[in-house]
């Protein structure tokens, strides 16, 4: 299953549209990676922490999409576009990724 971000591919044509395909992957962030992130933010430092977790959250939510769009017997998800949000309280920080695109057939 190809994912593309663009409408077309390779100058394939679309043989047919199917539907727009969605996914939504809510990650709650462990209190100790939290603190060793705030840290580093302080000090100026990368955090892998978060950025494997925000990378955890797109990878699950492409997979979701490949298999929304396999049901629909597509071979291409077009148009793709991941998003990221987080909330934060005292006591958890959620991470959300929602992506969405459009499942289609090419030649």
């Amino acid at each position: 299953m190809k994912i593309v971000t663009t409408e077309m591919f390779s100058n394939k044509d679309i043989v047919e549209v199917k539907e727009a395909v969605f996914s939504e992957q809510v990650l709650s962030v462990n209190i100790v990676k939290d603190a060793i992130s705030g840290i580093k933010g302080i000090l100026g430092g990368k955090s892998n922490s978060y950025s494997e977790e925000f990378s955890k959250g797109r990878e699950l939510a492409l997979v979701a999409l490949k298999s929304q769009a396999a049901l629909l017997s597509a071979n291409i998800i077009i148009d793709v576009c991941v998003d990221y949000n987080q909330f934060v309280n005292s006591d958890i920080m959620l991470i959300v990724v929602t992506a969405r695109g459009t499942a289609a057939v090419i030649e």
